[in-house]
């Protein structure tokens, strides 16, 4: 997303961009909106109130009236007490992002932001905004922090970093705003949405000379006593057999055999990219569910057989980006694939 609004020549936003970019570089943790970070402009109605003033100024010295002029220069000096509380109003806040949590194409991303003073000040009215989607607000009590959430819509999968936030304030008359750009060098990863109705196919059961490839999981229930081997986990001595003099022996558990299988990019049914990362989503999770091991096989890329809750997200993050070239992408919620 441009940070300038795009009637101004490509040329010249560019170099605005970049300048602002420079002042602003990404964070991985806590923002303080100093000075240089901060900036400041007229709303349309401080224009406003600007001719207003001009005209009641020309019209004080046309009729030489003296509470006009008090009028004017009560008026000025409440414009400029406003400018300067509501820069203020941001200055010293500390804000920080916490990681969004992934979500499916389609989904909300929710934006959990922190902000922090160390002032002994209220502050008021204080909003932060992603692109132009709707506003959060908060107050902030003096020494305290509070958070701010945004949800954000997503309509396209991978992995994006949030750079279209900002905080704003037009506290305490409405005449000014004053804002800071957020830019926080965090992921946002959104998983393609899954096809729920599909089912584990035998034919993407792994395969080895003609018979079903399967891994033995340890059971619960006890099997016997044997030798025990060096290297071995001390938690399965029986120690109960130590102290009766019959050395070292390990306790052992029936297990059963569960099949492996292959989550292949080439297996899925005939469809669109998109359609076959969905489909694909959605087996990670029946496997999941089903306590299997299972593999993924994009083209270019293969995940080994495994499970767990770590092997899941590292399944699901390359089902994510499959194909993605810039993972440097802004999160753009009007975005469309």
């Amino acid at each position: 997303m441009a940070l300038i609004s795009p009637v101004i020549p490509n040329s010249v936003r560019r170099r605005i961009d970049q300048w602002i970019s420079t002042r602003n570089p990404p964070s991985q943790g806590s923002i303080v909106l100093e000075s240089r970070r901060l900036y400041i402009l007229p709303t349309r109605f401080g224009y406003l109130f600007a001719v207003m003033l001009l005209f009641l100024f020309l019209a004080a010295i046309n009729y030489q009236n003296s509470m006009a002029f008090v009028l004017v220069f009560m008026l000025s000096a409440l414009a400029i007490i406003s400018l300067w509380q509501t820069h203020k109003n941001l200055l010293g806040l500390s804000v920080s992002l916490k990681t969004p949590r992934p979500v499916f194409n389609g989904e909300s991303s929710e934006f959990v932001f922190r902000f922090s003073h160390a002032n002994n000040a209220f502050r008021y009215a204080i909003g932060v905004q992603y692109a132009n989607q709707p506003p959060a607000y908060l107050t902030l009590e003096p020494e305290a922090s509070a958070e701010a959430r945004l949800k954000i819509p997503s309509h396209r999968r991978g992995q994006f970093k949030p750079r279209g936030l900002y905080v704003f304030t037009r506290y305490p008359t409405g005449l000014f705003h004053a804002w800071g750009w957020l830019k926080f060098d965090l992921p946002v990863l959104i998983y393609p949405k899954p096809v729920f109705d599909s089912v584990l196919q035998q034919t993407m059961v792994a395969h080895h000379d003609g018979k079903t490839s399967t891994s033995t999981i340890e059971g619960d229930d006890f099997a016997g006593l044997r030798e025990h081997r060096v290297g071995e986990s001390l938690r399965h001595i029986s120690w109960k057999a130590y102290a009766q003099g019959k050395g070292l022996l390990t306790k052992t558990f029936q297990g059963h055999a569960r099949p492996t299988i292959w989550i292949d990019w080439s297996g899925i049914p005939d469809g669109s990219t998109e359609t076959k990362l969905s489909y694909m989503t959605a087996l990670v999770f029946l496997a999941e569910n089903e306590n299997l091991e299972y593999g993924v096989k994009l083209p270019g890329q293969t995940i080994e057989q495994q499970s767990g809750t770590a092997h899941r997200q590292e399944c699901l993050h390359a089902i994510a980006t499959f194909r993605q070239q810039d993972f440097n992408q802004d999160f753009d919620p009007d975005a469309n694939q």
